[in-house]
């Protein structure tokens, strides 16, 4: 395989994940209000003025982004807008990535409503959100063809600069902590979040030194800090992965921007390995010793076994015969959960039926059908790097994506074909790294890996997997990301 492919299916996994925790980084939202005393007897009255906040972003000491984070006082409560830029390097080829998020929250800071964009040239992701007592209502979609989703919450959530405000309506004291859910728009999940005031110190920006309140952030084991002047507003935040904001202004933001393309988001994130895999399309076994075994590593015993830290991954052999034709009507309710519709995958759309049942035509046999509908998104499917949240109606639209548009919309075509499937996120192997990656898997009697982006099924060893499931379930490689590393024991 040329290079230039595997730099195709890499990107979209990677930027996602470091887009989130970069948001993180700024929002910092959703205080539980079971957790979270809104009536603090030290709460300041906010102001009627409103406040700006802008911020420049560096990865590895080069600047790549901004962020602004404007709020505003409105009747019954406030309006906060916030803004994400980022240029950003996959495999070479160079993107601009904007995220936009609209929020109206309460006199407490909690959320009412809010809309998500993120937009990458052409491709734009839009997600609209509002809240009636403990439901959070999702609506995506054109413009009266909205989709709707509904989530249960424990408690209404703050979003975006909501805790920001909270924080600047606060007193700080050294000691004090926090326990809340954080709501992120982009995965459409609620993750525990704990906040620590840890310490009051000193430090210095563009030679001005300013006693700041230091907050120590743990998201999903990852530590995160920021440091608040005494007024509560951000004056430096870091995360892991090398990266950083730092306080600015409107005139010095958008300046001096890295475009060198010096840093590259996947290579960054990649494991590099010692010993090279020679034929790695061909591998029908690996074995690797892991630094550390991922909390949410799959152990089928057939396809992944485990042994302390030896992983052991083996190519699943033929015959692959099913003890049912399509579609799938069985009563196993753990594979019918593999058939539904989900906000991001429209299996029930008409135009993905009227597709997937194109594809399948006069065909019974539910592994010939699901090579079918491989080959299908294979041959149909430009590969090149996209920036966005994959939506399957929009992939089948604009026909083109890497790795995560490519599982997506089959993930959708195969079950709107009536072959239960889901989507699987880990590594793939090429030229002496390993990349993170998505692929799927469909239900042959057994679950069977398949790749739309490769055209393999199943798939080759050096395929790792780490998480399957949707978008919600993928937030678990911000844990990994950077941490895990491995060794090659032995192939073939």
């Amino acid at each position: 395989m040329k290079r230039s492919v595997i730099y195709k299916i890499s990107g979209i996994v990677i930027v996602l994940f470091w887009l989130f925790v970069l948001a993180e980084l700024v929002k910092r939202t959703n205080f539980d209000s079971r957790s979270v005393d809104l009536t603090h007897s030290d709460t300041k009255v906010p102001s009627e003025k409103g406040s700006e906040e802008w911020m420049e972003v560096f990865v590895k000491g080069r600047k790549v982004g901004y962020t602004v984070t404007r709020v505003k006082k409105i009747r019954k409560g406030f309006e906060v807008r916030e803004e994400i830029f980022l240029t950003v390097t996959l495999m070479g080829s160079s993107k601009e990535i904007l995220s936009l998020t609209r929020a109206q929250l309460d006199e407490r800071f909690l959320l009412n409503s809010f809309d998500f964009s993120l937009s990458s040239g052409l491709i734009e992701f839009k997600i609209s959100g509002r809240i009636a007592g403990n439901t959070l209502y999702l609506s995506m979609g054109e413009k009266g063809k909205e989709e709707t989703q509904l989530i249960r919450l424990p408690s209404k959530p703050m979003i975006s600069a909501g805790m920001t405000q909270f924080l600047k309506s606060c007193t700080l004291k050294i000691g004090e902590s926090f326990t809340f859910p954080v709501f992120d728009p982009v995965t459409m999940t609620t993750n525990p979040t704990s906040i620590k005031v840890a310490a009051k110190e000193v430090i210095t920006l563009d030679g001005k030194s300013y006693e700041a309140f230091r907050l120590e952030m743990n998201f999903l084991g990852r530590p995160l800090i920021f440091w608040l002047d005494e007024k509560g507003a951000s004056l430096k935040e870091t995360g892991f992965m090398g990266f950083t904001l730092v306080r600015s202004t409107p005139a010095k933001a958008k300046l001096g921007l890295d475009r060198s393309k010096s840093i590259d988001f996947c290579e960054l994130s990649a494991i590099k390995i010692e010993k090279e895999l020679k034929n790695p399309r061909e591998l029908s076994y690996l074995k690797v010793q892991l630094s550390q075994v991922p909390s949410s590593l799959p152990i089928d015993g057939s396809r992944q076994s485990l042994s302390g830290r030896i992983l052991a991954v083996k190519k699943e052999r033929p015959p692959f015969k099913a003890s049912y034709t399509i579609p799938y009507r069985g009563r196993d309710g753990n594979l019918l959960q593999y058939l539904r519709p989900e906000i991001l995958i429209q299996s029930e759309d008409k135009e993905i039926i009227t597709v997937a049942k194109k594809i399948v035509e006069g065909i019974e046999d539910p592994f010939t059908a699901a090579e079918m509908v491989l080959g299908w998104v294979f041959e149909n499917l430009e590969k090149k790097p996209v920036v966005s949240i994959p939506d399957a109606k929009e992939v089948l639209k604009n026909r083109e994506g890497d790795c995560n548009e490519h599982a997506t919309i089959l993930t959708a075509l195969l079950r709107a074909a009536g072959i239960p499937s889901r989507a699987i996120v880990g590594l793939v192997y090429q030229d002496g790294r390993f990349y993170y990656h998505a692929w799927n898997e469909a239900y042959i009697n057994k679950w069977i890996s398949m790749d739309a982006t490769l055209k393999q099924m199943p798939v080759d060893a050096t395929h790792i997997k780490l998480i399957d499931g949707g978008i919600e379930k993928q937030i678990e490689i911000v844990r990994m990301i950077g941490t895990l590393e491995f060794s090659i024991l032995d192939y073939q």
